[in-house]
């Protein structure tokens, strides 16, 4: 399984966030890490936006990941998995609490 798909099996951003921190701490320190979940087309999706502390360190990152970069970030949106509501039917979006400190 590829880390990108094994990223896919979360379904809250709580783990997903561990998770990021996990696999990347193979390659160096996180510093930056934003989240943003939305809904599209009837399924959740993490929209995340992250740095880290060397541009090698990105580069091997995302080569692994199989993402790239947009606006100095390395960003890529994954589909949560989670069972969608009637109450989340329709477009929606959120920042997640992404507090690098915890």
């Amino acid at each position: 399984m590829t880390a990108l798909a094994d990223l896919r099996r979360h379904s809250d951003v709580a783990s997903l966030k561990s998770s990021l921190h996990q696999l990347c701490s193979e390659f160096g320190r996180i510093t930056r890490l934003d989240i943003l979940t939305a809904m599209h087309e009837g399924t959740k999706q993490a929209i995340c936006f992250l740095r880290m502390e060397r541009p090698e360190q990105e580069q091997q990152l995302m080569k692994t990941l199989g993402v790239g970069r947009f606006g100095g970030e390395v960003v890529f949106v994954l589909n949560l998995n989670v069972a969608v509501t009637a109450d989340d039917d329709g477009p929606s979006s959120q920042w997640a609490d992404s507090n690098m400190y915890d």
